[in-house]
């Protein structure tokens, strides 16, 4: 059924007007051209161009990159934004957090990590405040330290507890007995000493009391830190063949040409170059006991490292003296480390202390396990070449 306009609706033919661009405004002084073609605006004429022109889309998107090439056409929003997406924009950069959670863990690097002398210092810090709050002994204090050597001990290095030392390896002692010459005030001695020769007139000389012999104590450290047996012959095993590496530190301390094993029962535990002297405030103990203690074992231990380079040197080598050794002393939570060395070309045996701490506070623990592990690395590094480059040439 067709719908007839209604009568109401004049016929109008008017020019169509141009749709307003936003192009530059043309000029007033330049005429219009004039326009064909009109089409008169009636209804029918509107229903004809709505079925012959499809609507648009409400999916429709407008191509702004197409204006891109027109001057003014985009605002300033727009040319920041295509300036972002280079290359060089943060969204292709990672930033830092995110570069240290993910592409550092990934490498396997970590940052703020606990190392394993971390864990041992607190181990032992919490230990220590465990037992100090009962009256502990020297064994208790022995096995917190032992435990602490023993996390941070190197596969080259062996340790043994409480086991004696040679009586032989001792420093020499000079033990001199007087011959006191008789005082010519003590007539009473004089003449007794004319009834007793029978009347003979010697000289007045006689035998004063016996002077106080001096002798140390044998060595028996609670612990004693030293090379193992099995890690010398693995390293002298290539030059020297697998039977002969064996028994090259056997057969010199057998023959008392260089003993290496300080015990009286034969260990694995050769050169021993750090040993550990604890001692109980609440048993009686005390670090001046514990020093002492040391002092002896110390000295041992210097005299075995000048043993080698003696044997060393007796092969027409150049010298190589060894001349360092470490022990720690300790009364409770009170932790020394003492350095043990000899001034070249002296006899005597020094003992310096290299610092002091109190394993109950945190920081003063970790301190004192950064030594600790110092001195255990020296032990398997600097001084295990020393002492196979003198065993490589003997």
């Amino acid at each position: 059924m067709s719908t007839s306009p209604p009568p109401h609706l004049p016929i109008l033919s008017l020019p169509m007007k141009r749709a307003r661009s936003c192009s530059p405004r043309i000029s007033p002084s330049k005429k219009h051209e004039p326009i064909l073609n009109i089409t008169p605006l009636t209804y029918e004429n509107l229903r004809e161009h709505d079925r012959t022109i499809p609507p648009l889309s409400r999916f429709a998107v407008v191509d702004m990159s197409a204006l891109s090439d027109v001057p003014g056409m985009l605002p300033p929003s727009t040319h920041s934004s295509s300036r972002l997406s280079s290359p060089s924009s943060s969204q292709t950069r990672p930033s830092d957090a995110h570069y240290r959670e993910r592409h550092l863990r990934r490498a396997n690097i970590f940052i703020e990590e606990d190392t394993p002398m971390d864990r041992v210092s607190d181990n032992l810090w919490c230990k220590c405040r465990e037992i100090v709050r009962v009256p502990s002994g020297e064994p208790e204090w022995t096995e917190v330290l032992l435990t602490a050597i023993n996390d941070l001990r190197p596969p080259g290095l062996e340790i043994v507890r409480n086991r004696s030392w040679c009586s032989s390896l001792k420093p020499p002692m000079h033990n001199t007995r007087l011959t006191i010459p008789l005082k010519r005030s003590q007539p009473h001695q004089l003449a007794q000493e004319d009834v007793n020769d029978g009347g003979s007139h010697s000289s007045p000389r006689v035998t004063g009391p016996n002077p106080p012999i001096f002798k140390l104590k044998d060595p028996r450290p609670d612990i004693c830190v030293g090379l193992s047996s099995e890690s010398i012959s693995d390293a002298l095993e290539p030059t020297r063949g697998r039977s002969a590496a064996q028994n090259l530190l056997v057969d010199l301390q057998e023959t008392s040409t260089l003993t290496s094993d300080p015990h009286v029962a034969p260990m694995r535990l050769r050169f021993p170059f750090l040993v550990v002297e604890t001692k109980s405030g609440a048993t009686g103990g005390n670090l001046y006991q514990a020093q002492n203690q040391a002092a002896v074992s110390g000295s041992i231990a210097l005299r075995i490292f000048q043993s080698l380079a003696d044997l060393h040197n007796g092969q027409g080598s150049s010298d190589r003296v060894l001349n360092l050794a470490f022990s720690i002393t300790t009364e409770g939570p009170i932790h020394e480390l003492w350095l043990h060395c000899q001034r070249r070309g002296e006899e005597r045996f020094y003992m310096v202390c290299v610092g002091s701490w109190r394993t109950t506070l945190k920081h003063s623990t970790l301190e004192f396990v950064r030594c600790l592990s110092a001195v255990l690395t020296w032990g398997d590094s600097t001084l295990r070449e020393k002492i196979l480059g003198v065993l490589q040439e003997v």
